[in-house]
């Protein structure tokens, strides 16, 4: 994933699974870089959907490819490339991928 001291890139041919084996994950931030927050890519293709969760903390995802849902709660919404989630402390939420495309999001909580 990481391509040099300031860079860092997804990469799923060598992304680690996540969240149950429902995403393929990673570090979002250049390896070694320390950060107030947590930080880490998902990613789905095909018709799939993330494991559905909740954090005690604050979380964003920011869309930065294809299109798909996000479901907070009992509330789904469709989402796509330049979108920002505000998923509120202890809200359940997953994502969801379109059939035949692609959704990647970078994730930060704190």
């Amino acid at each position: 994933m990481t391509t040099g001291r300031y860079v860092s890139r997804f990469d799923k041919e060598t992304a680690p699974a996540g969240h149950g084996g429902t995403i393929l994950a990673g570090k979002v931030l250049p390896e070694g870089m320390k950060a107030p927050f947590g930080d880490a890519w998902g990613y789905l293709e095909g018709m799939s959907m993330m494991e559905a969760h909740s954090h005690p903390t604050n979380e964003v995802y920011l869309v930065v490819g294809g299109k798909g849902y996000c479901h907070i709660g009992v509330e789904r919404f469709e989402v796509k490339q330049g979108d920002v989630i505000e998923i509120p402390p202890g809200a359940t939420h997953t994502m969801e991928c379109l059939g035949g495309g692609e959704l990647l999001w970078a994730a930060f909580w704190w």
